[in-house]
Order: structure tokens, then C-alpha cells, then sequence
């Protein structure tokens, strides 16, 4: 497409040059027709037209076109020359080209390799995630199961406490039933003894008897009431772990409650003993009838006998006595304080399993009853008691 360019460029040069020869020829002829003069008419010298000059400019004018169709012969192979760099040049772009266009398809393919190996790095970790996440549900699962499985023990366990509160609350009930059935049933025994001891020798059997179902009764009591605030101990503790805000005042109540209780037990203790003791002086009094007054006319050795029958009667009150002891005795030593606190026992003489029994007995007794004489309580303080174990 360029050679044509240059060959129609040069064809329209020629043509061009041409044109312009035909000017001068023609500028230099006058094709206007000859007139006639109106006037005298000055003769002008013509001038002709040398064959040689015209020769001469044509050759002119072939040298200027050999000139210019050197330059355009020159032109064009500088052309063709710019043509030959330019398609050579072309021919190095689409080397390049296509060797970007290579360098483009190796980066394109590494690009989606690359892209590949990303999809499939990334499916893993999707894969990976998704196994991950599987396990955590599992574990979630079996977590929430164990959870479960807690929780129903800790309502069995729950369950279990309340029956056994509520079984130590039947339990607590009943030992209180027994409690009054015996506290009933000793008041009961305490009105017949008084009214059997109108007759000496069957009363003071009679009193023994009692005596005895009255410490058993008495022990009875005593067990269960222990049994009852170990009960209301545990209890208290086990309110005091499941709520510890309660629990404080579950204990303040409980602790006022024994108060109570225990103000009410000292009450009834310390009149059961006066009616005991003034029961004993009775039963003394009845058993000695006139003769401990004529033996002594003194008052303190009246008062020293009455209070010795009251020890003696306080000390049977806690004495076991075994039925194989029946028929024997043991003269006891006891030192007494002047508050009637036993100091000291001895071990006594008579039959040993009789003395080991009465030694006891005293010690159980823990106070004796003292009177306000004074020369009957120093008479008192160091006593040889000759007890004899009765059913």
C-alpha cells in the first residue's frame, strides 16, 4: 500500500512538471486575433522563437525531471528503506508482542494454577472448618448431654435429700411423741408412787420399781433428746450447705429454739428435782417415822439424817442395778463441796461389781442436795454412805 502511495506521488509530480512547461510555452504566445489600426499604426519589431532555447529549456526542464525523479527514485528507496525499518520494526512488535502475548498466557496460566491451588487450599480449609465445625457440634452435643446428665443427678440427688430431710422430720416427730409418751408416762408412775406410798413395806418396793422405769424413762429421754439435736444439727448443716444465706437464719431461729427449749428442760428439771427431793424427804419421813428424833434431839443431826435420806435417794434415781447385784451392798466415801458438788468417790468396800455400779451412780448424780445449816452442810461434806442396789 506504501509503493503505490510513492508511485502515484511521482506520477502526479511528472504530471505536475509537465503542466508547467505547457504554461511558459503558452504564456509566450499571443492567440489574440490581428486588428486593423484606426490610426497610423507604429510597426513593432516581433520576435521569433529559437528552436535551440526552446530545446535548451526543454532540455532544462528533462534535467530538472531527471533531477526530480532522482530525488523521487531517492525518496522512495528512502521509503521503501523507512518501509523495510518500519516493517522490520513491525515484524519485532509482533515478535514482542507475541512474546508478551506468551509471557501474558504463562503469567495467565501460573495466575489460574495459582488461582487453582488457592481454590483447593481454601476447599481444605472449608473442608477443614466444616470437619472442625462437625467435631465442635459433637462435642457441643455430648457436653449438653453430660450436662443433662448432671443436672438429673443433681435432682435425684436433690430428691434423695429431701426424703431423707423428711424422713429425719418423721423420725424427729416420732422421738418427740416418745418424749411426751414418756414425760406422760413418768408424771403418771410420780402419781401412783405418791399414792402406793401409804403403805410402807409395799410402797418402798413399790418406790424401787419406779425408781428404776423412772431412770430408764429418764435415760430414754435423754437419748432421744440427744438423738433429736443431732438430728437438728445435721439438718442445720445440710440447710446451711444448700443455702448459706438461710442458713443463718435457720441457725439464729434454732439457736433460740434450744434456748427456749433448754430454759424450759432446766425449768422442768429443776422442779422435777424439788418434787423428787420433797418426795424423798417424804419417803424418809415416812421409812424413819419418829425415831430418828428421839435418837437425836439435836436439829442438825435431824437435818443431816433427812438430807442423807435425799442423797441416797438422788443417787438410787441414776444407779443400773443388775438383778444378779440384788442381796448385796457397798460402803461408800464421797467428798462433797458446800454447793453440793461431789468432789471425790472411793472405790468402796463390799461386793466389787456393786461398788463399781454405786461409784458411778454417784458420779452421774454429779450435785447433791445441800441444806442451809451450815453445821449440817460441814456434816455432810465427807459422807460413808452404805448403799444398797434394789430393783
Amino acid at each position: 500500500m506504501t509503493e503505490q502511495g510513492n508511485i502515484r506521488k511521482s506520477l502526479l509530480m511528472s504530471l505536475g512538471l509537465h503542466l508547467l512547461v505547457g504554461v511558459f510555452i503558452l504564456v509566450g504566445v499571443n492567440f489574440e486575433p490581428p486588428q486593423r489600426p484606426s490610426q497610423a499604426v507604429s510597426i513593432i519589431q516581433a520576435t521569433m522563437i529559437d528552436d535551440g532555447m526552446v530545446a535548451a529549456q526543454a532540455e532544462r526542464l528533462n534535467q530538472m525531471l531527471a533531477k526530480q525523479q532522482q530525488e523521487q527514485a531517492a525518496e522512495q528507496a528512502e521509503a521503501e528503506a523507512q518501509q523495510q525499518a518500519e516493517e522490520a520494526a513491525k515484524r519485532r512488535a509482533e515478535e514482542q508482542a507475541r512474546a508478551e502475548e506468551a509471557e501474558r498466557l504463562a503469567q495467565q496460566q501460573k495466575a489460574v494454577a495459582e488461582q487453582k491451588a488457592k481454590a483447593e487450599q481454601e476447599r481444605q480449609q472449608v473442608v477443614e472448618q466444616q470437619r472442625k465445625a462437625e467435631e465442635a457440634k459433637k462435642a457441643a452435643e455430648a457436653k449438653k448431654q453430660a450436662e443433662a446428665e448432671q443436672q438429673r443427678k443433681a435432682e435425684e440427688a436433690q430428691k434423695a435429700l429431701a426424703a431423707k430431710k423428711q424422713a429425719e422430720a418423721e423420725q424427729q416427730r416420732k422421738a418427740e411423741e416418745a418424749r411426751k409418751a414418756a414425760e406422760a408416762k413418768k408424771q403418771a408412775e410420780a402419781e401412783q408412787q405418791r399414792k402406793a406410798e401409804e403403805a410402807r413395806k409395799a410402797a418402798e418396793a413399790k418406790k424401787q420399781a419406779e425408781a428404776e422405769q423412772q431412770r430408764k424413762a429418764e435415760e430414754a429421754r435423754k437419748a432421744a433428746e440427744a438423738k433429736k439435736q443431732a438430728e437438728a444439727e445435721q439438718q442445720r448443716k445440710a440447710e446451711e450447705a444448700r443455702k448459706a444465706a438461710e442458713a443463718k437464719k435457720q441457725a439464729e431461729a434454732e439457736q433460740q429454739r434450744k434456748a427456749e427449749e433448754a430454759k424450759k428442760q432446766a425449768q422442768a428439771e429443776a422442779d422435777r428435782k424439788k418434787r423428787e427431793q420433797e418426795q424423798a424427804l417424804k419417803d424418809l419421813e415416812s421409812l424413819m417415822g419418829g425415831s430418828a428424833g428421839g435418837a437425836n434431839s439435836s436439829a442438825s443431826a435431824a437435818e443431816v439424817d433427812r438430807y442423807k435420806g435425799m442423797i441416797i435417794a438422788a443417787i438410787q434415781r441414776n444407779w443400773l442395778v443388775d438383778p444378779s447385784m440384788v442381796g448385796k451392798q457397798c460402803v461408800i466415801n464421797v467428798r462433797v463441796a458446800p454447793d453440793g458438788l461431789i468432789l471425790q468417790v472411793s472405790d468402796g468396800q463390799g461386793d466389787g461389781a456393786v461398788c463399781r455400779s454405786a461409784k458411778n451412780a454417784v458420779h452421774k448424780t454429779g450435785s447433791l442436795p445441800m441444806p442451809n445449816d451450815a453445821d449440817a452442810r460441814k456434816q455432810l461434806q465427807n459422807l460413808n454412805l452404805t448403799l444398797i442396789p434394789r430393783l
